[in-house]
């Protein structure tokens, strides 16, 4: 039995959402359509593990479980925490991860919420703020590497569409009147980018050659501070600038 699937339209749409009743129900949609039943995340300045963070939390947290985790003790101690703040790469987890650390009771504690096994990923924003977003269920992990692989490139992708719109509505983006100032041609590319063009498409439209469209959508990224062009459309979108 293959993997579930998720379609890349409903990545656009969480990027797109206009208030967090529907980002969070389409982040919920599309980790079900990946087979996860809870998706949570925060945005955030600071160590969850050093205290004094200032961050917005998101997610179906099921009910009773904030309370039964509400020890402050326990983000300090957390394994998977622990990596996702302090190590740039993605975190895999089972009962084992929180064994191994000495924490096993922890796992005890979560998983009849149905925090059994999950991934977790971790991207960073200008201004020294930081996305985290995870998918929890019950079931046990794909076995195979291929398959793990395939699981955490979908949420990665997944994070980089929910953290524009995160940024966006949790009010810790940068005000519009802040937006890095674009050449024209760098929004004529980025506009026509938007209509679903490639690179060679909007070369025809705007009579110039593919690599010259690559070399200013290249600069909007940098300016946008952000990792692709879709971003770089979604942003421009949620300031209002298309």
């Amino acid at each position: 039995m293959g993997m579930p699937e998720m379609n890349y339209q409903q990545l656009i749409d969480v990027g797109l959402s206009d208030d967090m009743e529907s980002f969070e129900r389409r982040l919920v949609e599309t980790a079900d359509a990946m087979g996860f039943p809870i998706i949570s995340g925060m945005l955030m300045r600071g160590q969850v593990t050093a205290g004094g963070v200032d961050g917005r939390s998101f997610g179906n947290v099921p009910e009773g479980y904030a309370d039964a985790s509400k020890d402050a003790s326990r983000a300090s101690r957390d394994p998977v925490l622990d990596r996702l703040t302090t190590q740039p790469l993605p975190v895999v987890y089972d009962q084992r991860t929180y064994v191994d650390a000495g924490a096993g009771e922890l796992w005890e504690t979560q998983a009849p919420y149905g925090y059994r096994t999950g991934v977790a990923v971790k991207l960073h924003l200008p201004g020294e703020k930081m996305f985290m977003l995870g998918i929890d269920r019950e079931d046990a992990l794909p076995t195979t590497g291929e398959g793990l692989m395939q699981l955490v490139g979908r949420l990665q992708l997944l994070a980089s569409h929910a953290m524009v719109a995160a940024d966006r509505l949790l009010s810790l983006a940068a005000r519009s009147a802040d937006f890095p100032k674009l050449t024209k041609r760098e929004l004529d590319v980025l506009g026509w980018t938007a209509q679903g063009k490639t690179a060679w498409e909007v070369g025809i439209i705007l009579g110039m050659s593919e690599k010259t469209v690559n070399f200013h959508l290249g600069n909007a990224m940098r300016k946008l501070e952000v990792s692709s062009k879709h971003q770089a459309v979604l942003k421009c979108i949620a300031a209002g600038i298309f």
